[in-house]
């Protein structure tokens, strides 16, 4: 791949990385202070006003873990990426 595309590559995995980590945070905030909600008799997430159901807990803190992992591995290539067109030997240059 020539240079000048990979360092491209390199910044759009890096962009997807940044933008993946705003709702993986979100998400897992979000999860995080609805599992310390209190229950109500039927088992539900009660805060005053709204029953949040048991399982919205576990969808939100899949779809944290999904974005964490994208986030983490277009971070990992963009790194990698920029490493190859800067020819490091870490990077697995082709020379």
């Amino acid at each position: 791949m020539q240079r000048g595309l990979s360092r491209w590559v390199a910044r759009g995995l890096g962009l997807l990385a940044m933008v993946s980590t705003v709702p993986a945070a979100l998400l897992t905030v979000l999860a995080w202070t609805r599992a310390r909600l209190p229950y109500n008799e039927e088992g539900n997430h009660f805060d005053g006003l709204v029953v949040h159901h048991e399982g919205s807990v576990l969808v939100y803190a899949a779809l944290a873990v999904v974005f964490w992992l994208v986030a983490v591995s277009a971070g990992l290539g963009s790194w990698r990426m920029l490493m190859r067109a800067r020819g490091h030997p870490g990077g697995d240059a082709q020379r």
